[in-house]
């Protein structure tokens, strides 16, 4: 009788990445780790059209790798990060993308305001900066949250 051993595959591999991250983050931190690090969310839009994705599925990835950088951030011993999310070039798009940059900004604030999220598990900070006036009504609303 053959067993299904793709499961168990999968759990040997993803613990053994997860050591293997572990170990690399060990190495890395003996070093000089900053103190701040910067992101600019950019090019996700062309990075969907290249990969014959829906509109917005690129900034949804956008923000999932977002995650997983913070994470990495948070383990490494980053204690400022700074991500650049929205410049004022970005109101020039068509009316109905903006609009939709703006939903998916309040959902993905939303999102990180949960108990599960990031913010909670490593009791994380959050300050927005610019001209918040621009942007959307809800969007504003989630971010004094």
């Amino acid at each position: 009788m053959h067993k299904d051993t793709g499961g168990i595959t999968s759990n040997l591999l993803g613990g053994l990445s997860s050591y293997l991250r572990r170990c690399i983050f060990g190495i890395l931190s003996m070093g000089p780790v900053p103190h701040h690090i910067a992101f600019i969310m950019d090019r996700n839009r062309r990075f969907a059209k290249k990969s014959n994705l829906a509109e917005g599925i690129g900034h949804k990835a956008g923000f999932l790798s977002l995650i997983s950088m913070l994470r990495y951030c948070y383990e490494l011993g980053v204690k400022y990060v700074t991500v650049y999310a929205f410049s004022i070039n970005n109101f020039k798009r068509k009316p109905k993308e903006v609009q939709s940059l703006m939903e998916l900004m309040r959902e993905k604030i939303e999102e990180l305001l949960q108990n599960e999220s990031i913010i909670n598990e490593y009791g994380v900070k959050l300050c927005f900066i610019g001209n918040l006036q621009l942007l959307a009504e809800p969007v504003r609303i989630s971010m004094e949250k």
